[in-house]
C-alpha cells in the first residue's frame, strides 16, 4: 500500500510558551538565537531530500518591533483579550514592546522573511499558514469567538499585507481545537486537528481532576516511547463543507526522560505503519525546538532520508495540507 508522510513546522518562538505562570525569559532568548543558526541547516535538510513542509506562521512574529501607547498601556490594546479561568493577568505580559534586535524571541520578521524566501524558490511545494497572532488555545471556554475571530484576522492580513500570501491553512495553538468555523470566514480550508486518542488534558485549570488527567496521560505518552508502540496513523476528514482536517501523529522533539533516539524511532515507525494502513503519518515540530537541542537535526535527517527512500520505492507519497485538500476536494479520478 501507499501511505502519505506530512510535515508540519510551527514558527512561534516563546510565543508558544505564554500560557505558562513563569519563563526563563534568558534562556527563551538564547534558544531563538540557536533557532535562527538551525533554520538554514532545516532548509538545506528538506531541499536535500525534497519534503514539502506545511509552515504555520504566528502573526506576531511578523512585526519587528511593536510597542505601548504610552508607559501604562498594555501591549496590543487592539487585540480583545481572553477569560481564562486559570489566567489572572495580561495575556500579552510577557511581550518587551521592543524590536527583533532587542528580544529576538518575541519578534522573527527576519525567520519568516527566510522561510517565505525559500519557499518561493524551492523546488518542493511548501505551504505558508496562518498559527494565530498570538497562541491563544482556542479551545479554552475563556477564548470566546470575537478573540478566535481576530487571532485569525490579524495573522492573515499580516501575511497578506506584508508578503501576499493568502494563508489557506491553520495550525491551532497547543493543538488545542475550537471556533472552526472562524476558520471558513477567512478562506482557511484546512487545519491540523487534536492528535487522535490523546487523554484529555489541554484544559489549565488548576483543579485535581484535571491534574489526575493531566499526568495520567503524559504517563501513557511515556510509556508508549519505551514499549515501543508505533504512533497513530491517521486519515482526513471533512470537519465542515470545505472544511477538511488531519490530526497530529507525532510531536518531535526533545521530551524528558525519553532519548531522542527512540522519539526517531517512532517517527519511523509512524511512517512504516503509514504504508502498511495506506494511512497518513503527520509529524509536527516547532523552529524553536532546533534551538533547544543540537542533536535534533541529525535525527531529523535520519527521518526525512527514510521518507525519502520510501518515496523511492513507491511506498509513500508527501503531501502539504493545501496539496491533500485539493485532491480531497476533487473527488476520485
Amino acid at each position: 500500500m501507499t501511505g502519505v508522510f506530512m510535515l508540519w513546522i510551527d514558527v512561534e518562538l516563546a510565543w508558544g510558551l505564554v500560557h505558562r505562570r513563569k519563563l526563563d525569559l534568558p534562556e527563551l532568548t538564547r534558544i531563538s538565537i540557536r533557532a535562527r543558526e538551525a533554520l538554514d541547516s532545516v532548509i538545506d535538510l528538506l531541499e536535500k531530500y525534497g519534503v514539502p513542509a506545511t509552515w504555520t506562521i504566528l502573526g506576531h512574529l511578523l512585526l519587528d518591533h511593536c510597542s505601548r501607547g504610552s508607559l501604562n498601556d498594555s501591549p496590543h490594546i487592539e487585540m480583545p483579550r481572553p477569560s481564562y479561568s486559570w489566567l489572572e493577568v495580561d495575556w500579552y505580559r510577557y511581550d518587551p514592546c521592543t524590536d527583533v534586535q532587542t528580544d529576538p524571541a518575541w519578534y522573527g520578521r527576519d525567520i519568516v522573511d527566510r522561510i517565505v524566501g525559500y519557499v518561493e524558490k524551492s523546488r518542493v511545494p511548501h505551504d505558508v499558514g496562518c498559527h494565530s497572532f498570538s497562541h491563544q488555545l482556542f479551545g479554552d471556554s475563556g477564548c470566546g469567538e470575537e478573540l478566535a475571530k481576530a487571532e485569525v484576522k490579524k495573522c492573515v492580513e499580516l501575511l497578506k499585507s506584508q508578503y501576499g500570501i493568502a494563508a489557506k491553512v491553520f495550525a491551532f495553538p497547543r493543538d488545542y481545537v475550537g471556533h472552526i468555523g472562524v476558520l471558513k470566514d477567512f478562506g482557511i480550508v484546512g487545519f491540523r486537528n487534536t492528535p487522535p486518542k490523546l487523554y484529555p488534558c489541554l484544559p489549565l485549570e488548576r483543579t485535581i481532576s484535571n491534574f489526575v488527567k493531566t499526568y495520567f496521560s503524559l504517563f501513557i505518552q511515556f510509556l508508549s516511547y519505551y514499549i515501543f508502540f508505533p504512533p497513530h496513523v491517521v486519515t482526513a476528514r471533512e470537519s465542515l463543507p470545505g472544511l477538511w482536517s488531519v490530526p497530529g501523529c507525532l510531536p518531535y522533539s526533545r521530551k524528558p526522560l525519553i532519548p531522542l533516539r527512540l522519539v526517531t524511532f517512532k517517527a519511523i515507525q509512524g511512517i512504516n505503519r503509514a504504508i502498511r494502513e495506506g494511512k497518513i503519518f503527520s509529524m509536527y515540530t516547532h523552529i524553536r525546538n532546533f534551538g533547544e537541542d543540537d542533536r535534533l537535526l541529525s535525527d531529523f535527517e535520519k527521518i526525512l532520508s527514510h521518507v525519502n527512500r520510501k518515496r523511492e520505492e513507491g511506498a509513500l507519497e508527501m503531501r502539504t495540507m493545501t496539496e491533500l485538500v485539493k485532491e480531497l476536494s476533487s473527488g476520485p479520478k
